[in-house]
């Protein structure tokens, strides 16, 4: 096993917690569990997904996204509407409020992450510059893999 592969490992789920975080406070934004973020996210890049679609895109359990989506439609962040073609389904979608949220989140976050980049030396910044292609391979490789 790579070390390098352990030691990413290890930094991904800090990292992405911490700008979380981070964001949260810079913008007073909701406090919003990684996992509504997640699906706000996946149904505003593929709107009108059905629960199982949903559950199958994000590798959870459907029951795990049942509850998921209970919690957020109370919370006005995803809209049900029954399909069309089979009235025992239901399309799920992204509500404007959770549109709103996602694009503030986004904002903020990339201004986070400027901020903090203009910390960084100039060689850490050229190797994370450097590394980015190579996490959009590995987001590739994992996604088909979990397909």
């Amino acid at each position: 096993m790579h070390s390098s592969a352990i030691e990413l490992g290890r930094q991904l789920g800090p990292l992405r917690r911490s700008l979380l975080r981070a964001t949260r406070e810079a913008a007073d934004l909701p406090d919003l569990p990684d996992s509504h973020v997640e699906v706000m996210r996946a149904l505003a890049d593929k709107p009108s997904m059905s629960p199982g679609v949903l559950a199958a895109h994000l590798d959870l359990a459907r029951s795990t996204v049942s509850n998921l989506i209970k919690a957020m439609a109370d919370a006005g962040l995803v809209e049900r509407s029954i399909s069309s073609n089979d009235l025992r389904g239901a399309t799920l979608t992204a509500s404007p409020k959770a549109l709103r949220l996602l694009a503030e989140y986004d904002a903020v976050s990339s201004q986070v992450l400027s901020d903090a980049l203009d910390e960084l030396t100039v060689d850490s910044r050229r190797a994370l510059s450097a590394a980015i292609p190579a996490l959009a391979d590995i987001a590739k490789i994992l996604s088909r893999r979990s397909s």
